[in-house]
């Protein structure tokens, strides 16, 4: 890995051990051929740890990648000392940040699938309670009787998680039967779109500086200049290898994503991985199948850039995305410009209508302005002539008022 990316993944790590309350008091990195299938990391490099350990320099190693259960055991018990690998640590910061019913169904789904065959390790240290990697968790007892509970709890959980998976597609069925074309905020966890869903909508949603502050999604109304409404969804920060575990769990919330019409992206400019966490979200965006839909790039921080650096860290992400918006949630600058987008790009799926509305019946107008868009009008004899534009879906709304455009 270049180094670059190396020292990206670090900060990362030590941000995730912060976020879940830990304190970090070093790293220790080793380049290997290959990886030890029992112990992950070199037995001479255990040997160090364990020296560390015993003179007190810490007393919980946190792996930046997902270790198996053999190994997480065997290096647990070869160090005397908790050892968390990177799934555990942010399932972790899930559960501390959990706020409703669904978001802690989801991250209890998603503890109890990675604890399961870990259990023989945990045992030892788990039991203990406390610290990071054991919230949430089960108690102490015999270990086949505590799987088998595990077991019960899931299925239990599934049942629970299908009831929000219908109310979940019953919340959209009343949404598309709005008619208002929905856009999902992704990004990077971290990157400010709960700050952005504020600011456009007043929603009013937690929005702190820490990793993954938001898990549940929230859905607001957003008025366009042009006086369309679009519905605003804001959605769980991705980062990279985000666990499976947290995926599959979360798959009635990500679904969110899949089913928008408009993906709004939004990028942290001041971040120095910046364009790896471009092609982070990207991963994701292609694991939800929602790659191809519809977007718009918000460049957010933009006022924590110097002038230069702002012009060059620009030019580096339109390579990538030509049509960037660079804005600052925070101070509310370039809204205008994000917002102009929006509309341009939700008119991908929007059909020109020409109608004809007699005297008497204007609320016509007024649903056109809102699910669409009310480009001009013209006053004649018989009632108003309308040019504009509606979503598709919604185009059924106005066929008894629909004229031939001319040509």
């Amino acid at each position: 890995m270049p180094q670059a990316g190396l020292e990206g993944q670090l900060n990362e790590l030590r941000d995730l051990t912060r976020t879940a309350g830990g304190e970090v008091v070093g790293f220790d990195i080793q380049r290997r051929p290959e990886i030890d299938p029992a112990l992950y990391v070199g037995r001479g490099k255990v040997d160090e740890l364990r020296e560390l350990h015993l003179g007190g320099e810490y007393d919980l190693l946190i792996c930046n990648e997902d270790l198996s259960p053999r190994q997480q055991r065997n290096l647990e018990r070869e160090l005397k000392t908790r050892v968390v690998d990177r799934t555990e640590l942010i399932l972790d910061i899930f559960a501390q940040q959990a706020r409703t019913r669904e978001g802690r169904l989801q991250v209890e789904t998603a503890q109890l699938h990675h604890l399961l065959p870990r259990l023989i390790g945990a045992w030892d240290y788990h039991r203990q309670g406390g610290g990071i990697g054991t919230r949430g968790g089960p108690g102490e007892q015999q270990i086949e009787v505590e799987r088998r509970r595990i077991r019960r709890r899931l299925k239990d959980l599934e049942k629970e998680i299908a009831d929000v998976h219908r109310q979940r597609q019953q919340q959209r069925a009343g949404r598309h039967r709005s008619e208002l074309q929905t856009v999902a905020i992704v990004g990077y966890t971290n990157a400010g779109k709960s700050t952005l869903l504020n600011g456009l909508t007043n929603a009013g949603v937690r929005a702190e500086n820490r990793l993954f502050a938001t898990l549940d999604p929230t859905t607001r109304r957003l008025r366009l200049p042009s006086g369309r409404e679009l519905l605003l969804t804001d959605t769980v920060g991705f980062i990279q290898k985000l666990p499976t575990d947290v995926v599959a769990a979360f798959r009635a919330t990500l679904e969110e994503v899949t089913y928008a019409d408009v993906v709004l992206q939004v990028l942290d400019l001041g971040d120095p991985a910046a364009e790896q966490q471009a092609a982070t979200v990207e991963q994701v965006l292609g694991q939800l199948e929602a790659a191809d839909k519809p977007r718009v790039v918000a460049l957010n921080k933009v006022d924590l850039l110097g002038p230069a650096s702002r012009r060059r860290a620009i030019q580096a992400i339109r390579d990538r995305y030509p049509a960037a918006v660079p804005i600052s949630a925070r101070a509310r600058t370039g809204e205008s410009d994000l917002l102009a987008a929006l509309d341009q790009v939700s008119r991908q799926d929007v059909v020109e209508v020409h109608l004809l509305v007699p005297y008497g019946r204007e609320q016509v107008l007024n649903d056109l302005r809102q699910v669409g868009g009310l480009e001009r009008t013209e006053y004649v004899a018989a009632g108003t002539k309308a040019w504009g534009w509606v979503p598709r879906r919604a185009l059924h709304r106005f066929e008894g008022y629909s004229v031939q455009p001319p040509a």
